[in-house]
């Protein structure tokens, strides 16, 4: 089962006007135990079109599987189907996945 800060390869097509689309990584935001009773989750996806940290940008250097360097895109928050993942990449690491809440919490006024 997918866990929170996993990093999975997911098929995002077809996109709608400016959401992320393609074959990419996505970092999981949903809860674990969310992840094994519905049959979504919750994922930012990311970009190796590199802009640089902010609040919607997050930084993620290569680990495990995720061969290239890439950004977390905190603005594109979205729900998956489980059928989209194609792979599990690896984790984030703590310091990684407290940039992308923190992005979450300034997008959503939390």
């Amino acid at each position: 089962m997918y866990k929170r800060g996993e990093i999975i390869l997911v098929n995002l097509n077809p996109q709608k006007n400016n959401e992320a689309g393609k074959i990419r990584p996505c970092v999981v935001l949903s809860a674990t135990e969310v992840n094994e009773i519905l049959e979504l989750l919750t994922v930012v996806p990311c970009t190796t079109n590199l802009l640089g940290e902010g609040f919607f940008r997050v930084n993620l250097n290569t680990k495990d599987k995720l061969e290239k360097q890439c950004e977390a895109m905190v603005e594109q928050i979205r729900g998956i189907s489980h059928k989209r993942v194609l792979d599990s990449l690896g984790f984030v690491n703590a310091k990684e996945l407290t940039k992308i809440e923190t992005g979450i919490k300034a997008l959503l006024a939390l």
